[in-house]
């Protein structure tokens, strides 16, 4: 199995398909120059290509060695009815902000549905102190959020969700593809 580093590097790529150093640095909390370096060790095991200034990409090694870590070391949280409870009232919470994303985007940017849609990320920021006790690193989560939800009051509009900037959309699409992956559930193509 991975150790738990190289786990939050090549999931930080799997989660956004493509990343730089520099994105995955600043997305899993370990400094850039590790993040290099485990990066480089990663590409020569084949688990990853490095795509030049565009990043870096898993390769096939390194995606099933992601959804073996998830797969073993969350098959304890999978049978916990607490967990599999506070996803289901999740999965409630992302209807609703799916909705909210889609209104704000066909409104051009409502500042009344902006709120709304704040307010949503603001409960899950705090639901997800629930989930940190078993899987501490969601706490990455809630800074992530709070960092671009800051970002978004400070007036920079594309933190609500653009794909070029870690936006709370962005944020809660790889949250819901990671939460998913511990549960060991395959996302809804529906």
């Amino acid at each position: 199995m991975l150790a738990d580093d190289d786990f939050a590097i090549l999931n930080a790529i799997y989660l956004k398909k493509m990343a730089t150093g520099a994105t995955v640095a600043e997305v899993t909390g370990l400094g850039k120059a590790e993040v290099e370096e485990r990066l480089a060790a990663a590409a020569a095991a084949g688990q990853a290509i490095d795509m030049g200034a565009t990043g870096a990409m898993l390769l096939d090694d390194g995606t099933a060695a992601v959804l073996a870590y998830y797969r073993d070391r969350y098959a304890p949280v999978r049978l916990v009815p607490e967990v599999l409870g506070w996803y289901e009232a999740f999965e409630g919470i992302n209807t609703k902000f799916i909705g909210q994303v889609t209104e704000w985007q066909q409104s051009e940017g409502d500042a009344r549905i902006e709120r709304r849609l704040l307010q949503t990320v603001e409960r899950l920021v705090r639901d997800l102190s629930a989930l940190v006790s078993r899987i501490p690193r969601y706490a990455a989560y809630a800074r992530r959020f709070e960092r671009a939800m800051d970002r978004v009051d400070q007036g920079l509009r594309e933190y609500v969700c653009s794909p070029t900037v870690d936006s709370v959309h962005n944020i809660w699409f790889e949250f819901h593809e990671d939460i998913l992956a511990v549960l060991g559930r395959p996302r809804d193509t529906t």
